[in-house]
């Protein structure tokens, strides 16, 4: 979901969660997608652990969607008891509330999130606040494009960054605003010297600006930085991704900023941050050149359950290795026998690159540090499809031409007993 509805789900969740509608529920989701993942992080946040993911699409069943496993709707010892609470955010909602109703489940028993379809006042209203947004820029920065990145993934700010000099230069761009929507995008953003960032106050921000564009696109000089995006409902690139060799690199290079196919993703040239290296080293006892740092997180793709990444801890251990955990806070803890360590984006590949190891599922987080002269394990879960390729095919770093000396591992989430060992001995 783009950050207008993420922002108001979240206001849903923690209002109905401070009204005690959440306590001592058993939390289910409905359907593996990225909102489920959002969804899943809002309910940590709000302490509240859902038990798993339902979907119907057995490829998916037995995977694990942000640490829970998912499972086939059967697998549900007593589907309607009244402590289970279903929460849906999907275009196929028509489709699954019935499919649990059929069941015995209450409907308030299940909580569909997602909007009904928009009203023209709202959209209006929206498009204003754009527009009044748009305005202040102009103010700030005077009359130049403002580029839009609506989105919390680093790893597209970071591909971003690897063809922005070559686009601002082909395009005689000497000035702009690049707006995004955190602080860790800015921070991926600052890698590349990408000048005039501006983090929207709210994140709702981006999404006025865009509502305002699609209103009127002659009249404000604003481009979206993304090879597609939900909001904007003429756009059907997404349909192509993973068609015909079109993955990740190649769409933005054609669909976001029309470069020829010679040109390559370009690493940032890293800043001089041994100060912040060493104090992170020193306060955490990592061990230059003898520390692996795990990443076992990712917003987007299928990940592995906390036995597996505490199994492999054990084994980085037993090899005399410092193990540490790339920790974001209470939703991302750190694995049991790590250290949790949390760092900011724009030093992250020198904290690669002086611990000597990393392991990690396939996220943003990958992109970020795949130029770093350190081992890199990168695992992708076999049969997580992503549009028309796996998710292997489409993010690779090696097909994506970020590095090619990442050890890429494509797994059966229903066969991973080996896999630890196998890091292991790589590492």
């Amino acid at each position: 979901m783009y950050d207008v509805e993420l922002h108001r789900t979240e206001r849903i969740l923690k209002f109905r969660n401070t009204m005690g509608l959440l306590k001592n529920r058993d939390v289910y989701l409905f359907g593996v997608s990225d909102n489920s993942r959002q969804i899943i992080q809002i309910l940590r946040e709000c302490g509240i652990e859902p038990r798993n993911v339902i979907d119907n699409d057995s490829s998916k069943q037995g995977s694990y969607c942000s640490r829970l496993k998912v499972i086939s709707f059967d697998e549900i010892q007593k589907p309607d008891n009244k402590k289970n609470l279903y929460i849906i955010y999907s275009a196929y909602w028509r489709e699954m509330v019935p499919q649990l109703t059929d069941k015995g489940i209450l409907k308030k028993n299940i909580w569909r999130l997602n909007r009904k379809p928009g009203l023209l006042l709202l959209s209006l209203f929206r498009a204003y606040r754009g527009r009044t947004y748009y305005k202040a820029l102009k103010r700030k920065y005077g009359d130049v494009p403002v580029f839009i990145c609506p989105y919390t993934g680093t790893g597209d700010i970071y591909l971003i960054g690897t063809f922005w000099d070559e686009y601002t230069k082909r395009n005689n761009i000497n000035d702009y605003v690049f707006v995004v929507i955190s602080k860790a995008c800015k921070k991926v953003a600052d890698l590349f010297d990408i000048k005039n960032i501006e983090v929207v106050k709210k994140k709702e921000y981006a999404s006025y600006l865009i509502e305002y564009h699609l209103y009127d696109p002659e009249k404000g000089k604003m481009k979206l930085l993304n090879d597609c995006w939900a909001q904007v409902h003429t756009n059907q690139v997404e349909w192509f991704r993973g068609y015909k060799g079109l993955y990740f690199t190649d769409l933005f290079r054609r669909f976001v900023f029309e470069l020829p196919d010679d040109i390559k993703p370009k690493h940032p040239t890293l800043k001089n941050a041994n100060d912040i290296v060493r104090k992170i080293f020193e306060e955490h006892g990592l061990i230059s050149k003898k520390t692996v740092i795990l990443s076992p997180y990712s917003n987007t793709l299928s990940d592995l359950p906390t036995e597996f990444w505490e199994e492999l801890a054990s084994r980085l251990a037993k090899k005399g290795y410092r193990v540490a955990t790339n920790s974001g806070g209470k939703t991302e803890p750190a694995i049991m026998g790590t250290v949790g360590v949390f760092f900011p984006l724009d030093v992250a590949p020198q904290i690669i690159e002086e611990a000597g190891a990393f392991v990690g599922v396939r996220s943003g987080f990958c992109d970020v540090i795949s130029g770093t002269k350190a081992k890199k394990v990168i695992l992708y879960d076999k049969s997580n499809r992503f549009y028309m390729g796996s998710a292997f095919e489409y993010f690779s770093l090696r097909g994506m031409k970020l590095c090619d000396d990442a050890v890429e591992i494509e797994y059966e989430h229903n066969a991973t007993e080996n896999i630890a060992e196998q890091i292991a001995e790589i590492i």
